[in-house]
């Protein structure tokens, strides 16, 4: 049951993080729901009753238009040969016209089955294509043989076979996302660095020479461009990827995010800007030497502090998301 629980939290964002990565192709599929047939009569209010939460859970999904079966009086018909259909290639010429009528593409076919040396039931499903017959889609479930009549569990067996029927689309989602974002933290971890090791190594220089002040300004604006890139999209990013990977990695990002944010920005990188501004005014003065001399002296403190404590910040997130990544590139393998 341990695993069953864990195939249950990963299910809770199932439907948005499918919906999000298929609405990139523009349309949604219409989908017939065939009634799922089963030989055994004994078990038949059964396959009646996953066929409804099989049809429940594929109408959460954008990316499909389920044609509700007890709307189309036309193709209600074949409910009196439920057990002699199980393929598209079986229907009455009459029975694919009219799903063609209300512009079915899709037919989905399910069969309740009981293995009775295994003591289990199997669901098996398969999408085919009413045009040529294809079938792009097909996963089965075993379902504990005493858990069928509890209507939670047949609820969750289906939100699980729908998990198993769109592996390949959910692999790209979280594929697509990683990479996504990957590439941002990335980039931020590279350009925070940058700003670390210009005031460790050119500050000083910095404070004389034109060319060297210049080169601080630019990586100072390469740091605020990401950062600036973060912080405006924050609520997106995390809600994108916790669509994506679900509630507990969500919370685990969102602790990078805050490192990042909170962290190494507000408690380092402000006080850094401060001794960027202290530096133009080091510039520009014209005080007496003993003055510029003390004003440096602070400059060169602040920034040495500043930039230890930053230091410790940046390693901590680093390892945060090192660990994050490699935990999802895991289960991924899986």
């Amino acid at each position: 049951m341990k695993n069953y629980f864990k195939i249950f939290i990963k299910c809770l964002s199932f439907v948005l993080f499918v919906s999000i990565q298929l609405m990139g192709t523009g349309q949604a599929q219409n989908v017939y729901v065939w009634d799922f047939k089963t030989k055994d009569p004994t078990i038949k209010k059964f396959a009646e009753k996953f066929t409804d939460d099989f049809e429940t859970e594929l109408i959460k999904l954008d990316n499909y238009t389920v044609l509700q079966r007890r709307n189309h009086n036309l193709v209600l018909v074949h409910r009196d040969m439920e057990n002699a259909i199980s393929n598209v290639k079986n229907l009455p010429a009459e029975t694919v016209d009219k799903l063609k009528t209300i512009r079915a593409e899709i037919v989905v076919f399910g069969q309740l089955m009981e293995d009775v040396d295994s003591g289990v039931f199997e669901v098996t499903v398969f999408f085919q294509n009413l045009s040529n017959g294809e079938i792009p889609k097909k996963e089965s479930i075993i379902i504990e043989k005493a858990l069928i009549k509890s209507n939670s569990h047949r609820k969750q067996y289906m939100k699980d076979l729908i998990t198993k029927l769109h592996a390949k689309e959910i692999l790209d989602a979280k594929n697509e996302q990683l990479g996504f974002i990957s590439k941002k933290m990335d980039t931020y971890m590279v350009r925070v660095k940058d700003v670390k090791i210009a005031f460790n190594d050119i500050i000083d220089i910095a404070l004389k020479k034109e060319e060297y002040f210049k080169e601080l300004e630019n990586i100072i604006n390469a740091y605020n461009e990401i950062f600036t890139d973060l912080n405006d999209n924050r609520e997106k990013y995390l809600l994108d990827f916790q669509s994506v990977f679900g509630k507990a990695y969500g919370k685990d990002f969102e602790a990078v995010y805050k490192g990042i944010l909170e962290d190494i920005h507000k408690k380092h990188i402000l006080k850094l800007n401060d001794v960027r501004k202290k530096i133009w005014t080091y510039r520009e003065s014209q005080l007496s030497k003993k003055e510029r001399e003390t004003i440096k002296k602070e400059i060169m403190r602040a920034s040495e502090n500043s930039t230890l404590g930053l230091n410790v910040a940046i390693d901590k997130v680093e390892d945060d998301m090192g660990r994050l990544f490699f935990n999802l590139k895991e289960e991924m393998k899986d």
